[in-house]
Formats: C-alpha cells, structure tokens, sequence
C-alpha cells in the first residue's frame, strides 16, 4: 500500500473537507476521492460517509484516524533514524516504550535527558510490551520503558537488566456520559443487563491485569465482551464512538476527564495501580549512561518525596 494513501487520509480527517485537502496535498479533487476509495477498498470498510449531506468519517473512519496517524509516526521515525544514523557528534539513545507510556512519561524523560547534551539522538520504537520486551533482550535498545504491576511477572531476566520506578499509572474504568451527565455504563451492570466491554487482548499486561480483577470475588460484574485490542488509543475511539466502557490509563486522558468528553464508570474501588519502569543494562560506564542513569534516578526520587 502506497503511503499516500494513510497521509490523504488523515490529512482529509484533519480537514473534514476533500476540497481543502486536495488543495492541501495538491493533487485534484476527484485523484483525493481516488485514493481514498482505494485505501477503503484494501481496508475492505468504508472510511467516508458518502450518504451525509455534510462532510462524516464513518465510525470505522473515526477508529482508524488514530491507527493511521501511528503507522505514519512510526514510518517517518524510522526514515528520520536512517537518515541521522552515523552523523558524527550525536550522543544515540535507543528506547523502546510501550504506546501509552511513549505518549507521556517518556516525553518529560527525554526532555530532561536533552537538557544534559549539546546534541543527542533519541531513537524511539514504540511498540506492544511483548516486542519491547524483546528488542530489549535482543540487545536492540539500550532502554525499556514499561508498565509493571506487583501481581504480575515480566518476562525480563532481572540478573541481566536493572530497573527503576520513575512514574505512577493507574488504569480507570471510563465512558462517555450521557445527555444528563452521568455515565452511559456503570459498573457493576447485571445479570439481566451486562455492561459491553471493550477490553485490552488477553496476553497484554492491562488486559492480564483487568483480567485479573473482574475475576476477583470482590469485584464481581456483568460484562458482555465486545471488542478487543491492545492499544489504549484505539480503545479510549471505541468507547468515544458509545459501544462500550473500557479502562484506560489515567494520564493519558486527563483532559478527557476536566472536559467532559469521558467520565467514571465506576469509583476508586475499580482503579488498577501499576509502576512505569525504565530497565537498562546495569553495566552503564560511560559519562553519557551515568547521565541518562542519573537522570532517571531522580526522577524515581521525586516520585518518591
């Protein structure tokens, strides 16, 4: 698939408009409809309402917005890495992050991290924590930033790598409110009327984690499993476009939550606490690696005090 394609698309998404973005991308509007309706057709689901009087993505147009802007953040990130890769002076830091955590720790980390170089080039692949795990293992990144939780094991030989906590994240059950303000699902539901879940995959951390819990007696449910998948972004559309609750990490919907666009679907009683660690190789000697080493510790030190 031409990457075009993903870049019309989300550009028309942005602009809600083909007129506009054909102009944006310079190309005609009937080559934009083109195009479009080919990346529809290897997508096999409609993105565009065509049948609205006024310019509408479907609700698959809408889940996939997201999924595009990813894949292309993801391709750039790889052709901006090839392009650096071997300039002289640059100080390189490869990170592998899982996504939630790519999208808000890590930002203040590697800011605080650039404070300390003239030049350094941070190498970021932002992926499912199976993969982070093992481009880790792999010896294809020097750090891993990842979500951990005391009730579950990570595959992570803790002879080889050392780790520190640097942050706090805690998974909260959410929806969208409806026209009186109060939240569309509401834990627990029941029998006769099970709340639709859209849930994390089974073998992900939150999905283990979230697993875990509405099987504990003391946190006893109805839910009626309707989707899957294991990015939060992907899940927080799902619950915006109303089929479902889900829990979703709370730093990453913050503002969600002040504005009224998302709200509770149940108490504190139903939160799940993890630590955001950072592992690294515990042999770190060079000024560069104390530095980054010394920045993630007082990063756990504030979060301790």
């Amino acid at each position: 698939m031409d990457i075009k394609l993903l870049e019309d698309f989300v550009c028309l998404a942005a602009l809600e408009s083909f007129t506009a973005a054909s102009r944006e991308r310079h190309i005609t509007q009937s080559a934009l409809s083109r195009r479009i309706k080919a990346l529809e057709a290897w997508l096999g689901s409609d993105l565009v309402d065509r049948d609205s009087k006024n310019f509408c993505l479907t609700p698959q147009g809408r889940i996939f917005v997201p999924e595009a802007e990813v894949t292309l953040r993801r391709l750039y990130n790889a052709r901006d890495a090839v392009r650096v890769l071997g300039d002289s002076g640059d100080f390189e830091i490869t990170v592998a992050a899982q996504n939630s955590i790519a999208q808000t720790l890590f930002l203040d980390w590697v800011k605080r991290i650039e404070a300390r170089f003239d030049r350094v080039f941070v190498r970021l692949l932002s992926e499912k924590l199976s993969e982070c795990i093992n481009l880790l293992n792999r010896g294809h990144v020097n750090y891993l930033f990842c979500y951990a939780n005391e009730s579950l094991t990570l595959p992570i030989d803790e002879k080889k790598f050392a780790y520190t906590t640097i942050g706090k994240e805690s998974l909260i059950p959410v929806t969208i409110p409806n026209q009186n303000k109060s939240p569309l699902f509401t834990l627990p539901g029941s029998r006769e009327n099970p709340l639709p879940f859209i849930a994390y995959a089974h073998d992900s951390i939150f999905g283990r984690a979230v697993d875990q819990l509405i099987q504990d007696e003391a946190h006893s449910c109805f839910l009626s499993r309707r989707y899957e998948n294991p990015y939060s972004h992907t899940l927080k559309s799902l619950v915006q476009e109303k089929l479902g609750f889900a829990w979703l990490p709370r730093t990453s919907i913050v503002s969600d939550l002040e504005q009224g666009k998302l709200c509770r679907s149940g108490d504190e009683h139903w939160d799940i606490e993890f630590d955001i660690r950072l592992y690294y190789h515990p042999e770190a000697s060079s000024s560069q690696e104390l530095a980054v080493l010394e920045t993630s510790l007082e990063m756990a030190a504030e979060l301790i005090s």
